[in-house]
C-alpha cells in the first residue's frame, strides 16, 4: 500500500481539496455553502487546507477558518476522513498533523462537527459522527459542548417589540457594558463564558469576550452593541447585532441574573431582528447551547426554526 502524506495546499493546488469524494450522503460536517462557495468568499486560506494524500488519491481532508487577520486559525470548520477501512486513524493523523503546524501554544482552534437536527434518529448520521468523533478523539481533542443551530427569515414572521425594555449604545457607557458583561457570566448557562472564566477569570473573561467579538467580518464596533434597560434605569441586559460568515447573527446576548425569569431575552432577539429587517438582511443564523433551554425557548417564541445541530470539541 502506498504511504500516506499529510500536507497543506498551495495557492494552486485547491482543486485536490475540491475534488475530494462526494458530500456525505448523511449531511454530517456539511455547511449551509459549498466548498467553491466558501473558496470564492475567500473563507480559506491555501495553507490552512489540509489533506492526506495515498498515491495519487486525497484520502482525508481537513480546513481551517479564522478572520482576515488572525494570526492562527480558530476554527476546523471541515474534516472528512473519507471511507476507507483506516479512515478513523487516517483522520486523526491528519487532524494530528494539521494542528501541529498550525495551532499555538495556547487556544488551539476547536473542531466544529455540523449535523442535521435530527441526526440521532438517522443511522447514517449516527455512524458519520460516530467516525469524526473518533477521530477528533484519537487525535487529542474532546468534545466540549453539542449546539443548536437556529435560523430566522422575515417569513417566519417579525415579532413585534414588546415595549419593556429601553436600549441604548453600549458606547454611550462602557463601564456599564463591561459590568453587565461580567454580571451575566457570573452564572452563565453559556459553555463558552463558563470556560472563559475558568481560563481567565472574570475580568480578563469580559475583555475576551469583547475582542473576539470585535474581530468579527461585522466589524463589531461599540456602536453595534445595545445595552437593555428597564423602565427605572436599571441595566437588564446587553444584545449585539452583527455578522459572521453566513451572514446576520447575534454575536452576543445575555441577562443579569438579577431579571432572569422575566423572558427578557425575547425583548433582546426582537431588537435584534428589528436591527437587522432595519438594514435589509434577509436571514438570520443564530446559535445556543443543547443545555440552555430557556435560550432555545426564546429563540422558539421569536419564530427562529431550528435548522441543525454541532458539536464542537476542543
Amino acid at each position: 500500500m502506498s504511504r500516506t502524506t499529510f500536507h497543506p495546499l498551495t495557492a494552486g493546488e485547491t482543486s485536490l481539496f475540491t475534488g475530494f469524494g462526494p458530500a456525505s450522503a448523511s449531511g454530517v460536517g456539511e455547511r449551509r455553502r459549498t466548498v467553491d462557495d466558501e473558496l470564492a468568499a475567500g473563507l480559506y486560506r491555501p495553507e490552512w487546507l489540509w489533506v492526506a494524500e495515498r498515491g495519487s488519491s486525497i484520502v482525508a481532508r481537513a480546513a481551517f477558518w479564522g478572520p482576515e487577520n488572525a494570526a492562527h486559525p480558530w476554527s476546523m470548520i471541515r474534516f472528512d476522513p473519507g471511507t476507507g477501512p483506516d479512515r478513523v486513524e487516517v483522520g486523526a493523523a491528519l487532524i494530528g498533523a494539521a494542528y501541529a503546524a498550525l495551532a499555538p501554544a495556547t487556544g488551539r482552534p476547536d473542531y466544529i462537527l455540523q449535523m442535521p437536527a435530527a441526526w440521532r434518529d438517522l443511522p447514517a448520521a449516527r455512524r458519520d459522527v460516530a467516525d469524526r468523533r473518533a477521530a477528533a478523539e484519537k487525535a487529542g481533542l474532546n468534545l466540549f459542548v453539542e449546539r443548536l443551530n437556529v435560523r430566522w427569515i422575515p417569513e417566519f414572521g417579525l415579532p413585534p417589540r414588546p415595549g419593556r425594555l429601553r436600549f441604548t449604545p453600549a458606547a454611550d457607557d462602557p463601564d456599564t457594558t463591561r459590568d453587565v458583561l461580567g454580571r451575566i457570566c457570573t452564572d452563565s448557562l453559556d459553555a463558552y463564558a463558563r470556560r472563559d472564566v475558568e481560563r481567565y477569570g472574570l475580568a480578563r473573561a469580559v475583555e475576551v469576550t469583547i475582542e473576539e467579538l470585535m474581530e468579527m467580518p461585522g466589524g463589531t464596533g461599540w456602536d453595534h452593541w445595545r445595552l437593555a434597560r428597564t423602565p427605572d434605569g436599571a441595566a437588564a441586559g446587553i444584545v449585539l447585532g452583527t455578522r459572521n460568515t453566513l451572514g446576520a447573527t447575534i454575536g452576543y446576548l445575555g441577562v443579569v441574573p438579577e431579571h432572569r425569569g422575566n423572558r427578557y431575552s425575547d425583548d433582546l432577539v426582537i431588537e435584534a431582528l428589528h436591527i437587522f429587517t432595519a438594514a435589509g438582511e434577509p436571514e438570520v443564523f443564530d446559535g445556543t447551547d443543547v443545555g440552555n433551554a430557556p435560550m432555545a425557548a426564546s429563540f422558539a417564541r421569536c419564530n427562529y426554526e431550528v435548522s441543525g445541530r454541532f458539536m464542537v470539541f476542543s
